[in-house]
């Protein structure tokens, strides 16, 4: 019904009612008016990425409906797996989901969020079953989405591995990592030159406190670890406390649906925090912590870039007091499978006896 009276007419420029972030440029791409699309290996840059929604609007033949159809068969999918793999309850989990309006805005329109999220149960299902299917889907899923999701399950899979010696040690793992990407985004400084080009030209129409800009400074002498905390803080709540821009929003998308989205993130921060769950103990909160490393050392963002934050604190949050141990090293379910053997042959000779 939406899609029918609103959505369609939105997304063909009909009218200005912009629920979503760039499926009328997908589209484009799609038809061939985006002249810097030439072909598909124009569609995977560094500062872009079409080819997953590509793929989705070539599978659905650009059809509204079918794209939202496949948008709500993705994310049923991926929450039932996640369901499964973390043991949540389904309807409560979903119920959670959808409270965030981005996640309602992802199976509207063809876009990369609900990509994300399928990102995210094809790899935590990985970790605890080590299906190698499951990791190829993750894989390609992350590839089609950002490049900066396929670093993150780079990254992840390396700081829980056998190989990371302080893999235990967290915190400690946490602070290499960014000091890491200081180094890193210091020696690629020419890699991030058009990033920080359009920065520079969004600054000069911003009105705000300067905050954001102070960090990307600081970022640029090479003080991410140092900022980090800060700048993480300020992409996932920093837009939520403007609740005014809902009295007289100029943009949908931005002004309401997003806002709301940083909302809802601060809404289950606090949650976790009574809840005493926001601990780098969790598997959950853990893997977020990571997210954020990688995802916030670009100086352009979207709120919505950080939705599978969201997904993975709503999982901790509405998961069980234990949660499901994912990140548990092959050498320790060896071990625990032989107490187990052991442990069952024990009880089977005192009960012969």
């Amino acid at each position: 019904m939406f899609l029918a009276t609103i959505g369609i007419d939105a997304l063909q420029g009909n009218n200005s009612f912009q629920f979503y972030a760039d499926s009328q440029t997908y589209h484009e791409v799609a038809r061939g008016d985006l002249e810097r699309i030439e072909g598909w290996f124009d569609t995977v840059g560094f500062a872009g990425n079409f080819l997953g929604p590509l793929v989705i609007l070539r599978l659905t033949g650009e059809n509204y409906y079918f794209v939202m159809l496949f948008d709500v068969a993705v994310l049923a999918g991926s929450i039932i797996l996640l369901a499964r793999t973390l043991r949540l309850d389904p309807l409560r989990y979903s119920l959670v989901l959808l409270a965030n309006p981005v996640v309602v805005s992802s199976i509207l329109s063809v876009n990369k969020e609900v990509l994300g999220i399928a990102t995210l149960a094809c790899m935590l299902n990985a970790f605890k079953t080590r299906s190698l299917a499951m990791s190829l889907a993750a894989a390609v899923l992350s590839f089609l989405m950002r490049w900066q999701m396929t670093v993150f399950v780079l990254v992840l899979v390396a700081a829980v591995g056998g190989l990371n010696p302080i893999r235990s040690r967290r915190g400690a793992t946490l602070g290499v990592l960014l000091l890491a990407l200081s180094m890193l985004y210091l020696a690629l400084a020419s890699a991030f030159e058009t990033i920080r080009f359009n920065f520079e030209l969004g600054v000069q129409d911003y009105e705000g406190s300067g905050l954001y800009e102070w960090l990307v400074h600081m970022q640029d002498a090479g003080y991410y670890w140092l900022v980090f905390p800060v700048k993480a803080a300020h992409l996932l709540f920093g837009l939520g406390l403007r609740l005014d821009r809902l009295l007289a929003p100029v943009d949908i998308y931005n002004d309401c649906i997003q806002l709301l989205h940083s909302t809802a993130l601060l809404v289950l921060f606090v949650l976790l925090l009574r809840q005493r769950r926001f601990r780098l103990e969790n598997d959950l909160i853990y893997a977020s912590a990571i997210y954020l490393a990688i995802f916030a050392i670009s100086p352009i963002y979207a709120p919505r870039y950080l939705l599978p934050v969201y997904v993975m604190w709503a999982a901790a949050a509405v998961g069980s007091a234990k949660p499901v141990r994912l990140f548990v090293s092959p050498h320790v379910r060896y071990r625990r499978r032989r107490m187990t053997v052991r442990d069952a042959g024990s009880s089977t000779a005192h009960f012969r006896s």
